[in-house]
């Protein structure tokens, strides 16, 4: 009786872990997917989208976790095979620099602006 308990537990808890693991690979996989722009829809990302290629694409992304690549070789990949555009988010070096920086600048520059135009204003009321 002890025999079958013990092997009952064993058996529930390895299905238990291979469950575990590849839900942590699907999770991991929709991390990925949330970073890549879909070819066929253009603004979303491949993990929310229902084309057939960003299926094709989410395959893949869990094809190479599964072989234990890493996310920034996965990212590399697709960067290689599509081109910059298929990141969603820029990388901040060069040109697209400005995307990074222009939105603080500009919002650090009209808080000073809004602040010295109140400033006028209050000096004359």
């Amino acid at each position: 009786m002890i025999l079958i308990r013990s092997l009952l537990f064993f058996l529930v808890s390895t299905l238990a872990w291979g469950v575990s693991s590849n839900l942590s690979l699907n999770q991991e996989a929709r991390q990925i997917a949330d970073q890549l722009r879909c070819p066929v829809c253009r603004g979303i990302p491949i993990s929310e989208s229902p084309a057939e290629l960003a299926q094709d694409m989410m395959k893949v992304i869990r094809e190479k976790l599964g072989k234990g690549e890493s996310e920034e070789q996965i990212l590399k990949y697709f960067e290689d095979r599509y081109g910059e555009w298929i990141l969603l988010s820029p990388k901040p070096q060069g040109f697209n620099l400005l995307v990074w920086v222009l939105p603080v600048v500009l919002l650090i520059g009209g808080g000073g602006f809004l602040a010295l135009k109140i400033s006028q204003w209050s000096r004359r009321t």
